[in-house]
């Protein structure tokens, strides 16, 4: 069999794991080993977390912070916005640990790397901490389905930045030799328009949005510059379009 694309690239958080059910263990066992009561905030903590991280995750999109940054600044702007007394460098590091050996893969996606690899080299792209996405590679028993792999702690750049996707070729050179192969050989596959799409599409890659809550495709740049190849809702789509 030729694919149509012989080579795909997966984001994995949002895309290959439910990284909100992960956060959903992770974040109240951190809570709890502080002694905090988790019943007694309204709005509940996670969600004041959430609304913490957020600007922090689109400032490592934009480059205006790194990762070495983050970790202490949304447990510490939690910390500050619930009055918590708690150390946030402390529960940041056990932040950490537990999403590296906790949650799950959405349904089908063991599946559906079962089906493609026999026919395409796989990689996983993904921003976050290799001490995080390293671990849940093993935790989930993924690493032996990837040739290619790029974490953004570890290269100093994030998604979508050029210079991310290009550690990416630069892998997948080697592996072909150092041949060149076509752009369009590769297919970038993931839930983020910031981060996955407008990357691939920057870096002139094909870009296949998964999007399987059925959100509207936003108009503005660069997708209103060059529209996105492939938006799906499922893995089954995801296989179709990859083998053919």
């Amino acid at each position: 069999m030729t694919p149509a694309y012989p080579v795909v690239l997966f984001d994995l958080d949002h895309t290959l794991s439910d990284f909100e059910a992960t956060k959903k263990e992770a974040f109240p066992e951190v809570i709890r080993s502080h002694g905090i009561d988790l019943d007694a905030f309204d709005p509940p903590l996670i969600e004041t977390f959430a609304k913490v991280e957020k600007p922090l995750w689109a400032g490592i999109e934009s480059g205006a912070i790194t990762l070495e940054t983050l970790n202490d600044q949304r447990w510490g702007g939690l910390v500050d916005a619930a009055g918590l007394d708690a150390d946030p460098a402390s529960m940041g590091a056990q932040y950490l640990d537990a999403l590296g050996r906790l949650g799950r893969l959405f349904p089908g996606a063991i599946e559906l790397l079962d089906q493609l690899q026999p026919h395409c080299m796989l990689g996983l792209i993904t921003n976050g901490y290799a001490e995080v996405q390293r671990p849940r590679l093993a935790h989930f028993d993924l690493a032996k389905y990837f040739d290619v792999l790029v974490v953004s702690s570890e290269i100093g750049v994030a998604k979508p930045d050029p210079r991310f996707f290009d550690d990416a070729l630069r892998q997948i050179r080697e592996i072909d030799g150092h041949s060149e192969r076509p752009l369009s050989d590769i297919l970038v596959v993931g839930d983020s328009l910031t981060s996955d799409m407008t990357g691939a599409v920057n870096s002139q890659l094909p870009a296949c949005w998964y999007n399987p809550h059925g959100a509207a495709q936003p108009t503005h740049a660069p997708f209103s510059d060059r529209p996105l190849d492939h938006t799906v809702a499922t893995f089954g789509e995801i296989a179709a379009l990859v083998l053919g």
